[in-house]
């Protein structure tokens, strides 16, 4: 499933407006398109803070196909940290 995600990112008080195609499994969109949809944003919305230089910044808006908000979820979304303990 293709899906056009738009993101307004606050990066230290600049607020910037980004939109791109993505491509989302298509098992995964239909058990719950919007958590389909919000892990892929959740990904890209990593891949522009590092490419800022990991500075401070605040997710304000992210949307799919320019009408579907998807903003809660993307921020409810955490990594998952891998335990590299023996015991």
């Amino acid at each position: 499933m293709n899906v056009v995600i738009q993101t307004i990112l606050n990066i230290e008080g600049n607020r910037g407006l980004r939109a791109a195609e993505f491509i989302v499994r298509d098992s995964e969109f239909k058990k719950d398109p919007d958590f389909a949809v919000a892990v892929v944003a959740y990904e890209w919305i990593q891949q522009q803070w590092r490419e800022t230089g990991c500075r401070k910044m605040i997710i304000e808006k992210v949307t799919w196909n320019e009408k579907n908000e998807i903003t809660e979820d993307v921020n409810l979304i955490k990594p998952i940290e891998k335990d590299d303990l023996p015991f």
